[in-house]
């Protein structure tokens, strides 16, 4: 039994339809994708799903099947691992990572594969090192996402550098509309980093006059505790776009105390692109 049919058993069990039992945790109908094995539920959210639902952990893993059951461990330690090293910015890691997949006999191997070199290639801050083949093949996981639920976010986040200034600009604002009145907080982060990544390529591009929708957008999710370092760091891109506007140095100047926050709050890498983008528009 897979984790989609297990899943759908419970379900029927608490006589619920698919809107019912995703609740606020993913969309419905990326849930009934999940259910018809069409799309695969990362571990966040199934352990909130099925809290949700109040199903207990050990009922649901215990049920099932024991080959099943070894391989979606397997793949879900493996994407953690990927995301561990791909956040501490570990080419090495990920490289070592990818070996292990490669001798596995994991069903989804190739996409793992495709995913590792991806991030690799971000990473290395050279998207053509993947290759226009591959490249589509992350373009088309996102294009084919009907809903976007925080996996799909992450896909788009991790790979905005794939696409140009122009299609990312009609990407995240059709995105970003879809999702913005979530209540939750684990997408608002989602969109607060794809609304950084544009202001970043606005900046980059010296397409200053786009970054306002982007910002107005920031606007209206609510500062709170998980979000503030996202919520911090919106400012410090949209004051290098007024101080292109206006020329007046207070701009860079609040910019400045925001890299010295977040070198403070040892995040000294971070503050450094930041500091670097920073000198490059001054």
């Amino acid at each position: 039994m897979t984790t989609g049919e297990l899943l759908k058993d419970y379900r029927i069990s608490q006589c619920k339809t698919q809107k019912q039992w995703a609740g606020d945790v993913i969309s419905a109908s990326f849930y009934a994708k999940v259910e018809k094995n069409l799309s695969r539920i990362s571990a966040d959210d199934l352990i909130e799903l099925l809290h949700f639902n109040q199903i207990p952990l050990i009922d649901f893993f215990s049920k099932l099947r024991p080959k099943d059951k070894l391989i979606h461990q397997q793949e879900l330690e493996i994407d953690r691992l990927i995301n561990e090293a791909y956040y501490q910015n570990s080419k090495k890691e990920l490289q070592q990572i990818r070996d292990v997949v490669a001798e596995s006999k994991l069903p989804n191997k190739s996409d793992e594969l495709l995913l590792i070199d991806a991030y690799i290639a971000v990473i290395s801050k050279d998207p053509t090192m993947l290759g226009k083949e591959a490249i589509n093949k992350i373009k088309e996981k996102v294009f084919n996402i009907s809903n976007f639920d925080e996996d799909g976010l992450i896909l788009y986040c991790n790979f905005m550098s794939f696409y140009d200034l122009n299609s990312n600009l009609l990407l995240s604002k059709k995105i970003i509309k879809q999702c913005i009145g979530t209540s939750s907080v684990k997408i608002q982060g989602k969109i607060l980093a794809i609304i950084i990544n544009m202001l970043i390529f606005c900046i980059r591009n010296k397409r200053f006059e786009e970054a306002d929708v982007f910002v107005n957008y920031a606007d209206q999710i609510k500062t709170t505790p998980a979000i503030f370092f996202y919520k911090m760091l919106v400012p410090a891109f949209y004051n290098i776009v007024k101080y292109q506007n206006t020329y007046n140095k207070k701009y860079l100047d609040e910019t400045e105390i925001i890299i010295k926050s977040i070198k403070l709050a040892g995040m000294p890498d971070y503050s450094k692109e930041l500091e670097e983008l920073l000198i490059a528009n001054e």
